[in-house]
């Protein structure tokens, strides 16, 4: 797999591509190399989460939200934020059946959508199998913020 070059907000909006709300995602979902020892232990969460039953499940439920065509490449990178988006609901103990939790999966996927449609814009080569554990890991991060957000903030204060 070949290696593509950074791509952040900043060098987004420095060659005049994208809108806003793109490059706002690009500052969040940034695809800079990730270092091997990184993209291991990505793997081995990716495959764990890929294992679970329960992260299956409430993944199933979920795929409702995903609005690409099934088969082709940005479908599997909504498909790996919802996976990530189940494992951090497993992880914190979040219900994908109550709406406010639910709630972040449409954000999230035009996010995912954003960067997408940025970086094929801009023509930037990049990784395939970086981009899928960067979508994972976007997930996983929106379902941590929402717990701390709903849940975990109001108990520290």
């Amino acid at each position: 797999m070949g290696a593509g070059p950074e791509l952040n907000h900043t060098e987004a909006s420095a060659k005049g591509g994208g809108s806003v709300d793109a490059a706002k995602a690009g500052a969040e979902f940034d695809l800079a190399r990730l270092e091997p020892a990184a993209l291991e232990a990505a793997r081995a969460r990716i495959a764990r989460a890929e294992s679970d039953g329960q992260v299956l499940a409430y993944s199933g439920e979920l795929a409702r939200f995903i609005g690409s065509d099934g088969g082709n490449e940005l479908a599997e990178y909504e498909r790996m934020a919802v996976l990530g988006v189940c494992a951090g609901f497993v992880e914190r103990h979040l219900s994908p059946h109550a709406p406010e939790h639910v709630a972040i999966i449409p954000p999230l996927l035009e996010e995912i959508r954003a960067v997408y449609r940025q970086v094929r814009m801009l023509g930037t080569v990049y990784d395939r199998a970086e981009f899928r554990i960067r979508a994972f890991h976007y997930g996983v991060h929106k379902a941590s913020y929402l717990d701390w957000r709903l849940y975990l903030s109001k108990e520290c204060y």
